[in-house]
């Protein structure tokens, strides 16, 4: 896709958050960052957590003790590395929701391919069958002339 240039000084401001002043970060990242990377550590612990309880489970019989400490350890930084790995292609250019928005057209059920395709066009048309015997009836009286004397 190509980059989507503005001479709009405003709209590219990022909203930058780089620490306490006098104890910045070395590097730069917005609130969506901050954000993605800090939910994502629960559910890293969680995760990672999860799986060695299931490991237990089917190896012992019972959870360890360790399952908390296990998915602190290893889940949080693992969570943080997949968040910073997933927020590194975000830019003003192309932000989360598009990213998001992508990724599910992409690999959802609908993909924007299918809009393009080729159209059909179907006229309904009426069924041409016999009139109804009574409609019939109307007709040859109506013709002929029944009607008018009646």
């Amino acid at each position: 896709m190509p980059e989507l240039r503005t001479d709009d000084g405003p709209r590219k401001l990022r909203a930058v958050w780089l620490g306490p002043k006098g104890a910045t970060l070395p590097f730069e990242w917005t609130y969506v960052q901050w954000s993605v990377t800090l939910l994502m550590i629960p559910l890293g612990i969680a995760l990672v957590a999860l799986l060695v309880a299931l490991g237990g489970l089917v190896t012992i019989g019972h959870a360890p003790w360790f399952t908390f400490w296990f998915g602190l350890i290893y889940g949080a930084p693992l969570a943080i590395y997949l968040a910073v790995r997933l927020m590194r292609g975000v830019t003003f250019d192309e932000p989360l929701r598009y990213k998001t928005t992508t990724f599910r057209e992409e690999f959802g059920r609908r993909s924007r391919d299918r809009a393009e395709g080729v159209t059909q066009w179907v006229m309904p048309f009426p069924k041409i069958t016999e009139p109804s015997a009574v409609a019939q009836d109307l007709l040859a009286g109506r013709f002929s002339g029944e009607q008018e004397e009646q």
